[in-house]
């Protein structure tokens, strides 16, 4: 009987520490996938143009999707669940190399003044995140969605978290461009109605379309994206946006917020295999 009891608890704890093994392999296969994909030195070229871009707008757009899309890849952002945090990916890509920064999506039912701190929190703190500043705040819509006068008032509320000085750099990218079928965007901006036409004026009548499941196939609509950008930063003298000094308090804020929740993990993932261990061996 003691011989099938302890036959029995190392089964367990051979079955648990190989699960673990493998919890922490996959873990670590997917940080090393993202360390790649955010620009480790096997897969960075200093010698290319750099180009920031931060991704904003409400959630369900396509922010993650397009931020893979941009850069080329499938993996880079974890596309089809909330973001909770900025994540900052980076990849040569139409002989650039380009940072992308995801952002949490405001709720559709939130005003400016109604959205949880932490999104206004990380909403701010995105623009840090890629020093000394993006030169691009890409404000993500589906090309078929309707703007409002609330949905307007919801973008320049959440848009202006970032300074007056943000609108000149931020340039509507519209996704799932697939979804226009043979209707020219064109003809879609000139049936909107009079508030999206106030918000395409907010951000200098620059636009783009991107269609999102082509990511990887076919790289014309990235350069054409690359190329608007570029042509948006030589209009502003060569200049990137420039964030408020102070907002780099909240990127410290955000970094310490991290480090407890890896610590936090590390922690519950200790006293889990603990209390495993004992309730095989009592």
């Amino acid at each position: 009987m003691i011989s099938a009891l302890l036959m029995s608890v190392c089964s367990t704890l051979f079955y648990f520490l190989c699960f673990t093994a493998t919890q922490k392999e996959t873990t670590g296969a997917k940080q090393q996938a993202a360390a790649k994909t955010a620009g480790s030195p096997l897969h960075d070229n200093p010698s290319l143009p750099e180009l920031r871009l931060v991704l904003l707008g409400r959630k369900g757009t396509g922010k993650s999707s397009s931020g893979n899309t941009i850069l080329g890849v499938a993996g880079g952002f974890e596309s089809g669940k909330p973001t909770e945090e900025c994540v900052k990916r980076r990849a040569d890509t139409a002989k650039h190399r380009v940072t992308v920064v995801d952002t949490p999506g405001w709720e559709w039912y939130y005003s400016g003044n109604g959205t949880p701190a932490w999104v206004t929190r990380e909403t701010m703190r995105s623009v840090t995140v890629c020093p000394p500043g993006p030169h691009a705040l890409l404000l993500v819509m589906r090309s078929f969605a309707s703007v409002t006068e609330d949905y307007y008032k919801q973008v320049e509320e959440h848009l202006e978290l970032l300074g007056k000085t943000a609108w000149p750099h931020t340039m509507l990218l519209f996704t799932h461009g697939e979804e226009l079928g043979s209707v020219p965007i064109e003809q879609r901006l000139q049936n909107a109605g009079k508030s999206f036409q106030k918000l395409l004026e907010r951000c200098g009548n620059r636009f783009h379309v991107l269609e999102n499941k082509r990511c990887g196939k076919d790289g014309a609509q990235v350069k054409e994206l690359i190329r608007k950008i570029e042509e948006m930063v030589k209009e502003r003298g060569g200049r990137h946006y420039e964030y408020d000094p102070l907002l780099l308090g909240i990127e410290t804020e955000g970094k310490r917020r991290a480090r407890e929740r890896r610590k936090k993990q590390r922690i519950m993932e200790a006293q889990t295999q603990k209390a495993v261990i004992k309730a095989v061996l009592t």
